[in-house]
């Protein structure tokens, strides 16, 4: 990796993404008792808009069906202030962090140099020097801008969209209400909204108020946590039937 990181530097983009995609797809159509016509991408995140990208390219190989998990239903950067809105919410000088975060992100938006204010989390800091880091350009500044309820309205092809009640990085009312909303004309589209699964599909049997961004992130991959059984079932029934729908056609 690190013999390859210079030659990313200033390289790294949203088609770039596509294309390596698409490079795992051909090589996985090449597979025996692979059928390049069934296959299904289930996507995490920001996996959705890759996978959503790379559908409507209409690559040869396309997608049978997409099952997009915690998927974001407004642009990436509404997305990443909402989080950090959450957490600055409960501090004394809340509202003026947040006025210094904004003048950051539209300098940086606007291909300009982000200087953060000293005043900032150290977090807020870093994460807005990553932004800006040569080696994520243009991708970042692409993937900030992107709103996947504009993309994911274009594609007609049968769409899961998962996104747990648990889930604290995108919200299952403003994001999946978006994202169904955009999908309205698509007869192919379904949403669940699992009563227990975070944002990686783990059971969190806790109440939603009672999960903080740090520690909900240190305990995505604990030990002894298992995925949500209720949204486990609805993705492999609906993937169940789609396959089966497929073999009827």
């Amino acid at each position: 990796m690190s013999e390859n990181l210079p030659r990313l530097v200033g390289k790294m983009s949203m088609q770039g993404h596509v294309d390596e995609l698409a490079g795992a797809v051909t090589k996985l159509s090449l597979v025996a008792n692979v059928n390049p016509s069934r296959l299904f991408a289930l996507t995490s995140s920001e996996g959705a808009i890759h996978a959503l990208h790379y559908q409507l390219q209409t690559p040869r190989h396309r997608f049978r069906g997409l099952v997009l998990t915690g998927a974001p239903g407004r642009p990436v950067g509404l997305v990443a202030r909402d989080q950090l809105a959450a957490q600055a919410e409960p501090l004394p000088n809340g509202d003026e962090l947040m006025k210094r975060y904004d003048a950051c992100i539209e300098a940086f938006v606007a291909g300009k140099p982000v200087v953060p204010d000293p005043s900032l989390p150290v977090g807020v800091r870093d994460l807005l020097r990553s932004l800006e880091t040569p080696v994520n350009l243009p991708f970042a500044r692409e993937l900030w801008l992107e709103d996947p309820a504009v993309l994911i309205a274009r594609v007609s092809d049968p769409i899961l969209i998962v996104i747990g009640k648990k889930d604290i990085q995108v919200d299952w009312r403003r994001d999946g209400g978006a994202l169904e909303a955009a999908t309205k004309g698509n007869d192919n589209a379904r949403t669940a909204y699992p009563q227990n699964a975070d944002h990686v599909l783990k059971h969190e049997p806790r109440p939603h108020k009672a999960l903080t961004a740090v520690e909900v992130s240190a305990r995505y991959n604990a030990e002894g946590r298992d995925l949500d059984p209720k949204t486990l079932s609805v993705i492999t029934e609906w993937l169940i039937e789609h396959s089966e729908s497929d073999e009827r056609v």
